[in-house]
């Protein structure tokens, strides 16, 4: 996570200051600042009102206690997750899209939450999505 941090943190540094002046500031070469500059051009931003840019990196923080257990459910629970790609009955073919539902249960794999947490977010979500279709 800190890593994460640090990367998103240079890239919205670097947009007010040049990366001799960043690096003078954090301390480090200005080759670090370029390097991390183009690692950070990789790193997503997370939504707006969500504490990570996936629902695994949600979890992540919720295991590193960044955030409390309340707020991983209340945003895992309304994520806008991408619709999982459907195949004719070879699941290794979806493996690791990113931004579904199944980074929740990896999540869990992981050891970053547990069942119960687990079952709460999908009841959370299916009751999401059944509002939306009555309404």
């Amino acid at each position: 996570m800190d890593r994460l941090d640090y990367l998103r943190t240079v890239r919205a540094l670097a947009a007010t200051m040049n990366q001799a002046a960043l690096a003078a500031e954090l301390g480090v070469t200005q080759p670090a600042i370029s390097a991390a500059m183009k690692k950070a051009r990789e790193v997503e931003d997370p939504p707006e009102g969500f504490s990570g840019a996936s629902p695994y990196e949600i979890a992540e923080r919720y295991a590193a206690d960044q955030i409390d257990r309340a707020r991983l459910i209340e945003e895992l629970s309304r994520f806008p997750y991408t619709t999982t790609p459907r195949t004719d009955g070879v699941d290794w073919l979806v493996d690791d899209v990113p931004k579904t539902v199944g980074e929740v249960l990896d999540s869990l794999h992981a050891g970053l939450t547990d069942a119960e947490l687990y079952e709460q977010v999908q009841d959370e979500i299916d009751t999401c999505r059944h509002t939306a279709v009555r309404d």
